[in-house]
Order: structure tokens, then sequence, then C-alpha cells
């Protein structure tokens, strides 16, 4: 499951946890594949990353 390979995924609001519902690794071997290097790159250098909550902030921002 995804959730016990990233705990943070219970942390999300339901709206983003149904964003991610669309498309799952298990449905898609390329998509399976592409959380597993980002999931590598996050484990290897989680400094490279922001939190959604900041990511959503600038992304509203850059629109009003």
């Amino acid at each position: 499951m995804i959730v016990e390979r990233f705990p943070g995924v219970a942390l999300l609001p339901d709206e983003d946890k149904r964003s991610l519902m669309a498309d799952t690794p298990d449905d898609n071997p390329a998509l399976a594949e592409f959380v597993e290097q980002r999931w590598q790159e996050y484990q290897q250098h989680p400094d490279r990353v922001s939190p959604w909550s900041d990511v959503k902030a600038r992304v509203l921002a850059s629109c009003a």
C-alpha cells in the first residue's frame, strides 16, 4: 500500500488524497517506476523539496 510506504500521505487533506487516487502505481507500471525514482531522490536529498503547503501558497500567490 502507498500509505505504508509513504506515511505522509495519511496527513494530506481528503481532497488531495482523492486527486492521488486517479492513477495508482498498482495500475500503471511506468507510474510505479516514477514514484520509486522520486522516492529514492527524496530519501537522498530531503532538503531539495518543499512541503505542499508552501508549494500551494506559491502557486496561489502567482495567480493573484
